[in-house]
């Protein structure tokens, strides 16, 4: 499935919005690569599974997308060619 992050909280855990389903709840353990986190809007692929209370979780998240650099391209210092 395909989803896009809608909360991740600090502790590990987060939620996915996807069309054909409610909130998907998601641990990093189940997200490759871990590093960066996932942030909200990060778009994500999944397995759909549900938790031992029959609750839909996802496994093998990773992401489609991968996180804008925040600091932008890089370029020459102005002056130097």
């Amino acid at each position: 499935m395909r989803g896009k992050v809608r909360h991740f909280h600090e502790r590990g855990y987060g939620f996915i919005s996807c069309p054909d389903s409610e909130n998907v709840f998601f641990h990093i353990s189940d997200v490759s690569p871990r590093v960066p986190e996932p942030a909200v809007g990060d778009v994500v692929e999944f397995s759909l599974s549900s938790d031992g209370q029959g609750r839909p979780c996802a496994k093998g998240v990773h992401r489609i997308n991968q996180p804008a650099d925040p600091c932008g391209p890089v370029s020459a210092p102005v002056g130097l060619h």
